[in-house]
């Protein structure tokens, strides 16, 4: 395609199907004619050899354009969800260390989540948690575990959230769902085991 007739077109690159003077097979932009991959690597060059500056420009365009970013961001990211899958994983067996410590750091910050994640996890090995369980009931459990973390931290004395009915009652089994979730004492919850709650009996 010749560059008056991407112009014509409205388009943002076209490409000839010829290499530029450098040998690269890429697009050319329509404004300028100049070759993609020229400019990227003149760009990186550039930003490499002047990283204050650069650091400072950038922070610049992105106080005025945060939300221009963020689209392309999220555009970038839905055409490429494979391609970010096996780089995060790749990632992930390169750098084991840090993997540990980002998620320590996380468990640190979201104790609730946490624990509720693993509650979640043991269920599920249980074949206790039902499929229509939505995102607002992961949501509202996620919130009992919150809850028995302020407890704690409010009376000094440790607050466990509890299935009513449990998991692997002896005489029922109960479901992992926000109702049949409650918030007690840690010493009320052992004494209870694998019986279901006087309060609901």
């Amino acid at each position: 395609m010749k560059r008056r007739e991407a112009k014509a077109l409205g388009l943002f690159t076209y490409n000839t199907g010829k290499p530029c003077k450098h040998g690269h097979l890429s697009d050319r932009y329509v404004n300028g004619a100049h070759c993609i991959e020229c400019v990227y690597i003149q760009s990186k060059g550039w930003r490499q050899a002047n990283p204050e500056t650069y650091k400072k420009s950038w922070k610049k365009w992105l106080e005025s354009n945060r939300d221009t970013h963020t689209g392309w961001v999220k555009k970038w990211q839905a055409s490429n969800k494979a391609k970010i899958a096996i780089d995060q994983k790749n990632w992930e067996k390169a750098n084991p260390d840090k993997v540990k410590a980002k998620y320590k750091r996380w468990r640190e910050k979201h104790p609730e989540k946490y624990t509720a994640r693993n509650v979640a996890s043991v269920a599920r090995r249980a074949k206790r948690v039902p499929k229509w369980n939505t995102s607002d009931d992961r949501w509202l459990m996620a919130q009992f575990y919150d809850i028995a973390r302020l407890r704690t931290k409010a009376t000094k004395v440790v607050w466990e959230v509890d299935h009513i009915i449990p998991l692997r009652g002896k005489e029922v089994s109960g479901l992992h769902v926000p109702s049949n979730l409650q918030v007690i004492l840690k010493s009320e919850n052992r004494a209870k085991r694998n019986f279901v709650s006087a309060n609901f009996a």
